[in-house]
This record gives C-alpha cells, sequence and structure tokens, in this order.
C-alpha cells in the first residue's frame, strides 16, 4: 500500500500538492470569467422607448461640424456602446460669455468657431425615472459624455431629453 504523501512531497506519488492547488485556482477563475458576463445586468426590468435628446458640442472648427451628418450613429468614446442616431444637425456661430470692467457679463462670438446641435434618437431602457442607452449608459442632462461617429470624435453636453410613451 502507498503512502498518501511521499517522500517528495506527492500525493500518491504521481501529483504534488502544489499542482493540486494551481489547477484548483486556474478552474475558479476560469468559471468566475465564464459567469462573469451574465451576471452584470445595470436593472432588472426593461421598459424601452424611442427617445430623443439634444447634444451640443461647443466651440468646433467647421470641418468638424461637417463631418457630423443626419444618419450616422453616434457611440460612447469610453466603451463604444451606441447612443443612438443622429436625426438633425445644427450649426451656429459660437459664442462665449466675456467679462467687462463695469462687472456685467457679454456672450461675444469666437472667431472661426461653430456649436453644433445634434439631435438624437435612441431606443432607451427606462428604471426608476432613468433613461439608460443600450441598457448601460444613464443619459442625464447637463452631463458631459465623450462621444464618436465614423469620422469625429469630441466631447458634448446633453441639453435636453425628451421620451415617447
Amino acid at each position: 500500500m502507498r503512502k498518501v504523501i511521499d517522500d517528495r512531497g506527492r500525493l500518491f506519488g504521481l501529483v504534488s500538492f502544489i499542482d493540486i492547488i494551481v489547477l484548483i485556482v486556474a478552474a475558479v477563475l476560469v468559471a468566475a470569467f465564464l459567469v462573469r458576463g451574465n451576471i452584470y445586468t445595470p436593472m432588472t426590468t426593461v421598459n424601452t422607448m424611442n427617445i430623443t435628446y439634444t447634444v451640443r458640442i461647443s466651440s468646433v472648427r467647421d470641418t468638424n461640424a461637417n463631418l457630423l451628418r443626419p444618419g450616422d450613429g453616434l457611440y460612447n468614446r469610453e466603451n463604444g456602446i451606441n447612443m443612438g442616431t443622429i436625426r438633425e444637425v445644427e450649426v451656429v456661430p459660437a459664442t462665449f460669455p466675456a467679462d467687462l470692467i463695469d462687472g456685467t457679463v457679454v456672450l461675444g462670438d469666437v472667431a472661426e468657431r461653430y456649436d453644433v446641435y445634434l439631435t438624437v434618437d435612441v431606443d432607451a431602457s427606462f428604471s426608476n425615472g432613468r433613461f439608460y442607452a443600450s441598457r448601460v449608459i444613464e443619459l442625464s442632462a447637463n452631463a458631459e459624455y465623450r462621444l464618436f461617429t465614423k469620422f469625429n470624435q469630441f466631447n458634448g453636453t446633453i441639453m435636453w431629453i425628451a421620451g415617447e410613451q
């Protein structure tokens, strides 16, 4: 009859105790990786609705403004999640608040720069009074997002959100 642990530290003379621990840890890591994708859900119930929101892109050059076109997809730059489809693009001369000597503030034009307003449509989830684009990205008014399209990337601020029932 064999010893459980021999003089070399192997179990039953075949496998070392360290090898078994390494295999158990590897199996746990593989199982955690496979299960990880099924655990994360930002909300339990999904009430989707078509919403429209407006994104303001401040002070861009005309070449960047011309690369934004209706029908283009809009995506989050941090994780590539779809934020909707651009329905309308409005380009206006950029303005910037300037302080005068008497303490008043006026809006002045910025030379050769434009503010762009994108009207975006997206099927969003609605949960606890909040909208989520692609069930992941929370859409909040006055929040700044890092966005991109097929031909352009920029930072934009959501100005308003309107949902359709």
